[in-house]
C-alpha cells in the first residue's frame, strides 16, 4: 500500500513539480540579471532580490492561482444537451459492488529516487543541526555580560544606531568569532579573549556591524535558505543563491557601519584581527563578522565610496517586477478559475445563461433501512427513485463521473445509505433502470428527433445542494490512465443487429437504444451499446480512467472474462487482447475530479 501511494503520488504531482522547478529557474536567472544591473546600487537591494529568488522555491505559482481561482466567480456556458430518447437498463450482480481492483504499482525509479532525495535532505539538514548544537553547547558554557568594556561599547553602538531593543551579551572562553546567535531572541556571543587585540574604534566597528544583522533579521534569512537548500538540495542554483546571499548580506552591514561613520581603515583591521583570532566560524544561522570572500571584502571596503541611491526609474521598475511576479498567477487564476476550464465548469454548473437551474416539484429523502449495499435506480416519466445509495453515489449519478472521481467529503459519505423518491409534472422522454451508478454512454446521432430536454441532473444537482448542502470543487489533475485501442491484429467485436424502430402509438417514429450491461467477478457483458460505454466500465474495474482510442463506432455486443484471482490490469490487459483484439496503453491524462468541499446530513422528510 505505501509503494502504490508513492507510485501514484509521483505520477500526480511530477508535472507540478517539473512546472514548479522550472519556473523558480526561470525566476532566480531573471533575479540575477537584475542584480547585475543594480550592482553599483547598495547591498540591500541585491539581497532583497535573491531572497526573493529562494522564497519562490518555497513558493509555487499555483497556490496564486489557486488563491485567484478562489476570488473569482465562475461563469460557466450554457452547455447543450441532446435530445434524443434513450431506454438503458443495466442488470448488476450483488457481487459487482465489490472493490475497485487498482493497478498494481509500476514504481520503476520511483524508490531510488525517493530515497536518494530523503538521503540528501537529511545530510544538508543533520549537517544544519549539528553545528547549531555546537553553537548551543557554546552558548551554555557563556556567561552573561552586564557590565565591562565590550557590555558599555555595545549599549553606546546601540544608542547610535537607535537600537530599541537592547542585545544580550554573552562572554565565551571559546575562540571563535564574535556573532549573533538565534532568530527570535538575538543574543551576541563575544569571545572574551579578543577584546585585548582590539582598539576601542576597532571593538565598535565590530559590534556595529553586529547590530546590523540583528536588525537585518539575518539570522532567519539563513534559516529559510536552508530549509530551500535542504528540499532542492540537487539544484545548483540554490546553492548559488545561498553564497550571494551571504555575501550581500555582509556587504550590507559593512555599508552600514561605513555609513555610521566608522573609519575603513579601521573597521578593515577590526575584521582582520578578528579572522586571526577565530578559528571557524560555526554554522551559517550565525551572523557573524568574518563572513564572505574575504579578501574581495577588505578591498572593497578600502576603496568604499557610498553607493547609489535608487532613481525613481528604477524604485518603479522593481515595483513593478514584483507586482507583476505576484499578479500575474492571481490574474490567471481569476481569468481561469478551474483546471477544467469553461467546459468542465458548464459540466459542474446546472445554472445556464438561459435560465434557472431545474427542480423537483416534490422530493423525499430519508436513511435506508435495508441492510442490502446495492443500490438501485429507476427513472420513469415524472418519477426518479433511488433506493440504498450514498452521497458519493448521488453526486457522481448527478455529475456524470465514476465514484472513483468523487474525493473529499464527511466520513459518512459511503457509510450512510438513503432512498429518494422525487416527482415532477413534465414528463421526460427517458426511461432508466439501473443498480449503482454508471457513466451513461454517448446518446446515438437521431437527425430530426425534436424531444423535450432531459433535466434530471439538473434536478437532481438541486436536491443535493438544497438537501445535503453539498458543496463541490471541480478540478483535474494529472493521473495514470489508459488509452482502449485496436490490438495489431485488429478489433475482435461482434456489431448489435440493426433493429427498425418501431412507431410509437402517435405515428412517430422514436430512437429506442436498450442497452444491457451486466458485471461479474472475474466478467463484463455489455449488450447494444457503444465501445466508449464500454470503456467507461473498465474504468470501474481498473480505478483509472479509460478512453475509447479505437474509433470504432455504433453498438457492440462485448463479452469479457478474466481470471479474478491474479492481477487486475495484467489479467484484463490479456484477456482483451486475446478475446476482444483490444489492449491497454498507459499514458498521463488530465481526469476531472469534484472535491467534496461540504457536505451535511439531510434531515428526513
Amino acid at each position: 500500500m505505501i509503494s502504490a501511494s508513492l507510485s501514484a503520488l509521483a505520477r500526480t504531482e511530477s508535472a507540478a513539480l517539473a512546472n514548479h522547478l522550472w519556473q523558480s529557474t526561470l525566476l532566480a536567472l531573471l533575479l540575477a540579471a537584475i542584480a547585475f544591473v543594480f550592482r553599483d546600487n547598495r547591498a540591500r537591494v541585491r539581497f532583497g532580490l535573491w531572497l526573493a529568488a529562494s522564497l519562490k522555491f518555497l513558493i509555487p505559482f499555483s497556490l496564486l492561482i489557486a488563491f485567484g481561482s478562489h476570488l473569482a466567480a465562475p461563469r460557466p456556458p450554457a452547455a447543450e444537451r441532446a435530445q434524443v430518447t434513450v431506454v438503458m437498463e443495466r442488470i448488476s450482480q450483488p457481487f459487482s459492488q465489490a472493490p475497485t481492483l487498482a493497478e498494481r504499482p509500476r514504481l520503476g525509479w520511483l524508490p531510488a529516487a525517493a530515497t536518494l532525495w530523503v538521503c540528501g535532505a537529511l545530510v544538508v539538514l543533520g549537517s544544519w543541526c549539528l553545528h547549531w548544537l555546537r553553537v548551543c553547547a557554546i552558548l551554555r558554557r557563556a556567561q552573561p555580560s552586564h557590565a565591562g568594556r565590550e557590555f558599555e561599547a555595545l549599549r553606546e553602538v546601540e544608542r547610535a544606531s537607535r537600537q530599541s531593543r537592547p542585545i544580550p551579551l554573552r562572554l565565551s572562553r571559546d575562540s571563535m568569532e564574535p556573532g549573533i546567535f538565534g532568530i527570535f531572541r538575538p543574543c551576541l556571543i563575544w569571545p572574551s579573549g579578543i577584546s585585548e587585540h582590539l582598539s576601542d574604534a576597532q571593538l565598535c566597528a565590530i559590534l556595529a556591524h553586529e547590530l546590523g544583522h540583528v536588525r537585518r533579521r539575518d539570522n532567519l534569512v539563513a534559516a529559510l535558505h536552508t530549509l530551500v537548500q535542504a528540499v532542492f538540495w540537487f539544484h545548483p542554483l540554490v546553492w548559488w543563491i545561498g553564497a550571494r546571499l551571504v555575501e550581500e548580506r555582509e556587504r550590507a552591514c559593512d555599508e552600514q557601519v561605513l555609513q555610521l561613520g566608522g573609519q575603513p581603515e579601521v573597521y578593515a583591521e577590526s575584521i582582520l584581527k578578528a579572522c586571526k583570532f577565530c578559528i571557524e566560524a560555526p554554522l551559517a544561522c550565525v551572523a557573524g563578522v568574518a563572513g564572505s570572500d574575504l579578501k574581495r571584502r577588505i578591498a572593497r571596503i578600502m576603496q568604499w565610496k557610498s553607493a547609489q541611491d535608487l532613481t525613481a526609474f528604477r524604485k518603479l521598475f522593481l515595483a513593478s517586477v514584483a507586482s507583476l511576479t505576484v499578479a500575474a498567477p492571481v490574474l490567471l487564476g481569476l481569468v481561469r478559475p478551474s483546471n477544467l476550464g469553461a467546459q468542465a465548469l458548464s459540466e459542474i454548473h446546472a445554472d445556464t445563461q438561459n435560465g434557472p437551474r431545474q427542480s423537483f416539484d416534490s422530493a423525499t429523502v430519508k436513511r435506508s433501512l435495508t441492510s442490502d449495499k446495492m443500490n438501485q435506480r429507476r427513472i420513469l416519466p415524472t418519477e426518479y427513485i433511488e433506493t440504498n445509495a450514498s452521497l458519493r453515489d448521488l453526486i457522481a449519478f448527478a455529475y456524470g463521473v465514476n465514484p472513483y472521481q468523487v474525493t473529499g467529503g464527511p466520513d459518512w459519505i459511503d457509510s450512510v445509505r438513503f432512498d429518494v423518491d422525487a416527482h415532477w409534472k413534465e414528463p421526460q422522454s427517458v426511461m432508466i433502470e439501473s443498480s449503482a451508478p454508471l457513466p451513461p454512454p454517448p446518446p446515438p446521432s437521431a437527425p430530426g428527433l425534436h424531444k423535450p430536454p432531459f433535466h434530471l441532473e439538473s434536478m437532481l444537482q438541486t436536491l443535493l445542494t438544497e438537501r445535503f448542502h453539498v458543496r463541490l470543487i471541480p478540478g483535474s489533475q494529472q493521473l495514470s490512465v489508459y488509452d482502449l485501442v485496436a490490438a495489431a491484429d485488429g478489433a475482435k467485436l461482434k456489431p448489435t443487429p440493426e433493429m427498425p424502430p418501431p412507431p410509437n402509438f402517435q405515428g412517430e417514429r422514436i430512437i429506442s437504444v436498450k442497452t444491457r450491461f451486466q458485471g461479474g467477478d472475474g466478467e463484463l457483458s455489455l449488450s447494444n451499446g457503444p465501445v466508449a460505454a464500454f470503456a467507461g466500465f473498465l474504468s470501474q474495474q481498473l480505478g483509472h480512467q479509460v478512453n475509447d482510442k479505437t474509433g470504432l463506432a455504433g453498438s457492440y455486443d462485448i463479452t469479457l472474462r478474466w481470471n479474478p484471482t491474479s492481477d487486475a490490469t495484467e489479467s484484463i490487459s490479456e484477456a482483451l487482447q486475446t478475446q476482444l483484439g483490444l489492449k491497454l496503453e498507459p499514458q498521463q491524462g488530465s481526469v476531472r475530479v469534484l472535491t467534496i468541499d461540504q457536505a451535511e446530513e439531510p434531515a428526513e422528510d
